[in-house]
């Protein structure tokens, strides 16, 4: 098989994948899902060669090879028993691997571990020897419990293992990756293109938002990390998504968006942040996280290669849809990342004209002007291309989209979170105590009794968790002060953070009414009065 073949082949693969997910018609969607079951049949006629060739595409029946993170790798040998294996070949040197396995030594082990008699495949061929599985499962094996999770995580990750994962008979490759669906949606009339009110489609209730069942959600959570892994890629937001809470919203013609939340444990202290994958029926079409603080969102989409074809700004602005309905936030931040400093293929894409286009501005004046002059370029001549200069110049600062009634004073400039974090490390600096760990505690405690907490037994362990996190940043606005009613509102957020639905928290937090201030957001309020300030970052856009 030539390189060219090789490539085509994928491509006939990818085209199938695609059909499945945006089909003309029933017919088309059945042939394309008989189609993507024969892939490994068809991989496996090919000679040794052949099969080569088409390793880390993804698809079913090939190879694929990765350093993972320590999440990944530990849901790897959660899914795929005996499919994946240390792939020793691309190891330079053994020595991080070696600190991580001497962790894990009997003290009689030591002397022919540091022999130099073995390398270390060898060694842990022999140490494997009676265990059902793979080298990676062995390790995995050990490695597991919570006792010493961060240990492992750390030095697993400096490790760096390369592995390689079979995806023969996997229904986590890319042909077979699919969240089970009863309806099928077609696309008859073509694919569609971005609403014309952009702001108005946003803001339409979403009609079908439901909270899955654990087992669904867990499903949901395998799909999502598979679409990922199976394109050498993870995000955090998958990688510690909860289960228990993970939301399914219908949007129409066979699309639909999941929601994650994270695991009470991952979450960070100020800001909700979630992930979502979004399904075209039931095929992962493109994913994202989102920052979810007050009223806005700082969020940002990627649309898989298979797909860059669809109807992408349609998904996109459907994903803020989702969320506004979620949490009905009025502001929508998208970083430079996101469309083009240090990522090259944003850059190369012109990604900034499809934020731009969607109605999102840049917040600095200046860079806000080059648009609009780059822009009258465009109209006065189609074929004019903006260059990667100017491209590079465009993504120099964020890009914010505004829906109706949104304030430049409730901006909640994202600079403001490292102030945040400075002043909590201030509070925990003047609580004294022999260790930092002691030095929390007192925070915790002063603040239950600041906003009249009488007693924390009745909060679970998550609840308490939530409220350590939170604690240090709360006491920096100096709560005590506040009057009944603003303290009972803020207990609610303190003991929303470590519940089972950290939705609920964002959701207070855009709620939450002050007497004193009709901007509400209780902490927000207070936060930007100690930091100095705020609606900072060059204004809101949203044109």
């Amino acid at each position: 098989m030539t390189p060219e073949r090789s490539r085509a082949l994928i491509q006939e693969y990818s085209a199938s994948l695609f059909t499945r997910a945006f089909p003309r018609s029933l017919g088309e969607h059945r042939r394309a899902a008989d189609a993507l079951k024969l892939v490994e049949q068809q991989t496996r006629s090919l000679s040794k060669s052949q099969r080569k060739r088409l390793e880390d595409s993804g698809q079913a029946g090939t190879l694929l090879r990765y350093s993972f993170s320590f999440e990944v790798a530990h849901w790897l040998a959660r899914t795929s028993p005996g499919a994946v294996s240390i792939d020793w070949n691309e190891i330079d040197s053994t020595e991080p691997l070696d600190d991580l396995l001497r962790l894990l030594l009997q003290p009689a082990e030591d002397e022919y571990f540091d022999s130099g008699y073995a390398t270390t495949e060898e060694w842990v061929s022999v140490a494997s020897s009676g265990f059902k599985g793979t080298d990676f499962d062995w390790l995995m094996a050990q490695l597991g419990g919570k006792t010493l999770e961060s240990v492992w995580r750390q030095l697993y990750d400096a490790a760096d293992v390369p592995l390689v994962w079979d995806l023969s008979g996997s229904r986590y490759s890319k042909s077979l990756n699919v969240y089970p669906v009863t309806k099928i949606g077609t696309r008859q009339a073509g694919m569609r293109s971005r609403p014309y009110h952009v702001k108005r489609e946003i803001q339409r209730p979403v009609k079908s938002v439901a909270r899955l069942s654990r087992s669904d959600g867990a499903t949901m959570i395998d799909v999502a990390m598979a679409s990922l892994a199976a394109r050498h890629r993870e995000t955090y937001h998958f990688n510690f998504a909860n289960p228990e809470e993970v939301y399914l919203a219908d949007v129409g013609a066979g699309v639909s968006v999941a929601v994650f939340g994270l695991l009470p444990s991952y979450r960070f202290p100020l800001e909700c942040t979630m992930g979502y994958l979004v399904l075209a029926n039931g095929v992962p079409v493109g994913y994202g996280g989102s920052s979810i603080l007050f009223k806005q969102v700082n969020t940002g989409v990627n649309v898989f290669e298979e797909f860059r074809g669809s109807e992408a700004s349609y998904l996109w602005v459907q994903v803020m849809r989702v969320y506004h309905s979620l949490v009905g936030c009025t502001r929508y931040i998208a970083n430079p990342y996101q469309f083009g400093e240090g990522n090259r293929e944003a850059l190369r894409s012109g990604a900034f004209w499809f934020y731009y286009k969607l109605g999102y501005r840049p917040v600095v004046p200046e860079i806000r002007a080059l648009a609009q002059s780059e822009l009258k370029k465009k109209q006065m001549t189609p074929s004019h291309r903006t260059g990667i200069g100017t491209l590079r110049k465009l993504a120099s600062c964020d890009m914010h989209l505004t829906l109706p009634g949104a304030r430049q004073s409730e901006l909640f400039d994202e600079e403001w979170i490292t102030t945040s974090s400075q002043l909590a490390t201030e509070v925990l600096g003047r609580a004294g105590g022999t260790t930092r760990r002691a030095a929390a505690r007192r925070v915790m405690s002063s603040l239950a009794g600041d906003v009249d907490i009488r007693s924390l037994r009745s909060w679970s362990t998550n609840e308490k968790r939530g409220l350590s996190a939170l604690a240090p940043i709360v006491a920096a606005v100096e709560p005590g002060t506040w009057d009944r009613g603003s303290k009972q509102e803020l207990r609610k957020l303190l003991r929303a953070k470590g519940g089972t639905r950290e939705l609920d928290y964002a959701c207070l937090l855009y709620t939450s009414p002050s007497p004193r201030d009709p901007r509400g957001d209780l902490v927000c309020r207070l936060l930007l009065e100690k930091g100095g300030g705020g609606g900072g970052g060059g204004g809101g856009g949203g044109g």
